[in-house]
């Protein structure tokens, strides 16, 4: 009842307000008016004295003069969305004086006449997004003192002038992502020390001029992903940091003290760069850190210590390196983290106990590795089993080694076929009795229906094995070389079932 109650109601308001409401528009309140039509090319004139809020989607309106607007009008915003509007003229928002919000977004224009925003002293939030601009001259926004947001997403700016923002001492929020700048200038930000959050995403940035930042004493999220930087000097981001992505940029090595005096930051992404070692003491201050993302890099082996101190630390992303071996305290002070991503590396062992440190609600990825499935993985092999379900996509971690069971799902594996052929081999050759033998099983196609004996004597081995069900009987050798770089040599025989058999050694 009370629904049909809200909608009789909404019904009533959009008569009483749709009175005096323009032909292309609508109007559910006194204050609010949205409209939306293509064949509409000039905006409406007849739009109360009362309304705030003046919202044009997907119009005709090409361009914006003076006329434009009654000088009656009160708007305290102005949304013209997705349009047609190429021009706006110097003096087109002159009778707006109290506007507080202005968003042209997903226009046509090229540029801005330079006294267009003169008369908007009163203007905190300016949205001129995914837009074909060029350029801005530096004048541009010099009466905008009261802005603190400004979003130039989505333009074809080639450079940012040096005193653009001089005026804008509350701007605390800007966005210049998708853009193609190639350079900022040491001082662009010298009046701006509100400033929280900056983002440069897909740029072309190859450098950082030093102290760059070093006027933004609030700045608390940066955005430096998709640009070309190549090195970071010492000390370069202000203190406040909490967030900082530096994803797919061009960094080959980061020096000791690039993120020393950040023990604000919780969010660190350094994903997709070209990083192959990390120093001991990288992130030794980073005591706030939650997340670090190091994935698709090229490391190759991290320091027992690369993450010492890290208590809080909730999630490292280290997916898609060239891993291939981790210290067993590696994460020895991680012991309250809940993501732990090690997938698609080199590892082939996890050494034992390197789980031990971490809550046991630890959600582990580790698919993608060339896992050495003999009797060295056995800590790993019984760790997957008693937290499988702590194991991101389990069913796809095969074993790569040895050959007869490659691409074996390693948890589906008897726990007596993850042996070791050169320890084997090694107690049958230090046994003082004439015949050395040991027994332990084989599967054949997959059933465990045969029982083999190795034996070895005067330097020859022997292979018996009991057939418990009449089958063909496959015997595959693998020779391994001392040398891990040189290829496994493989010799296979078959002996058919014999004739009537039935439990006959052979």
């Amino acid at each position: 009842m009370k629904r049909h109650h809200a909608v009789a109601l909404l019904f009533l308001m959009q008569l009483y307000y749709g009175e005096n409401c323009p032909e292309e528009c609508q109007c559910f309140s006194a204050t609010k008016v949205i409209c939306s039509e293509e064949k509409m090319t000039v905006l409406p004139m007849n739009i109360s004295a009362q309304v705030k809020e003046l919202i044009v989607v997907a119009s005709g309106v090409t361009h914006l003069k003076i006329s434009s607007f009654r000088e009656n009008l009160k708007l305290t915003k102005l949304v013209i969305l997705n349009s047609c509007l190429k021009e706006v003229s110097s003096k087109a928002f002159d009778h707006l004086v109290e506007l507080q919000e202005l968003e042209i977004s997903g226009n046509k224009l090229l540029t801005f006449e330079l006294q267009t925003f003169n008369k908007l002293t009163n203007l905190a939030r300016l949205f001129l997004n995914n837009n074909k601009i060029t350029v801005l001259p530096s004048v541009m926004f010099n009466s905008l003192q009261n802005l603190e947001t400004l979003q130039l997403r989505g333009n074809q700016l080639s450079y940012l002038p040096n005193l653009l923002l001089r005026n804008m001492h509350k701007l605390q929020e800007l966005d210049l992502s998708f853009n193609n700048i190639s350079f900022l200038s040491r001082d662009v930000f010298q009046n701006n020390s509100l400033l929280r959050v900056f983002s440069m995403q897909g740029n072309m940035i190859t450098d950082l001029p030093l102290e760059i930042f070093a006027h933004l004493n609030s700045l608390e999220e940066l955005n430096l992903q998709n640009n070309k930087i190549t090195k970071l000097d010492h000390e370069i981001f202000p203190t406040t940091l909490r967030k900082l992505i530096l994803k797919n940029n061009r960094l080959v090595q980061l020096s000791s003290g690039v993120f020393h005096k950040l023990k604000l930051l919780s969010y660190l992404d350094l994903s997709q760069n070209h990083l192959s070692e990390l120093t001991v003491d990288l992130f030794h201050n980073l005591i706030s850190l939650k997340n670090l993302d190091l994935s698709e890099n090229q490391i190759v082996s991290l320091p027992s210590t690369v993450f010492k101190g890290l208590v809080g630390v909730k999630t490292i992303n280290l997916h898609k390196n060239n891993l291939s071996m981790l210290e067993e305290s590696l994460f020895r002070d991680q012991q309250v983290m809940e993501k732990l991503y090690l997938s698609m590396n080199n590892l082939q062992n996890i050494p034992n106990g390197f789980f031990d440190y971490l809550d046991f609600q630890c959600i582990v990825q580790l698919h993608g590795n060339p896992w050495r499935c003999d009797c060295e993985i056995q800590y790993l092999f019984d760790w997957l089993r008693y937290n499988n379900n702590n194991v991101e996509d389990l069913i796809r971690i095969y074993c790569n080694y040895p050959e007869f069971i490659r691409g074996h799902n390693l948890v589906s594996m008897d726990k007596e076929m993850l042996v070791c052929l050169k320890n084997l081999s090694s107690e049958l050759q230090g046994s003082t009795a004439p015949i050395a033998q040991s027994v332990f099983k084989i599967p054949f196609n997959n059933y465990n229906t045969n029982q083999c004996s190795l034996q070895e004597f005067k330097g020859a081995t022997s292979i018996q094995c009991k057939v418990t069900k009449c089958t063909s009987l496959k015997f595959q050798a693998v020779f391994e070389p001392m040398n891990r770089n040189e290829s496994e040599y493989i010799v296979s025989t078959e002996w058919s079932a014999p004739g009537g058999c039935f439990n006959e050694t052979l």
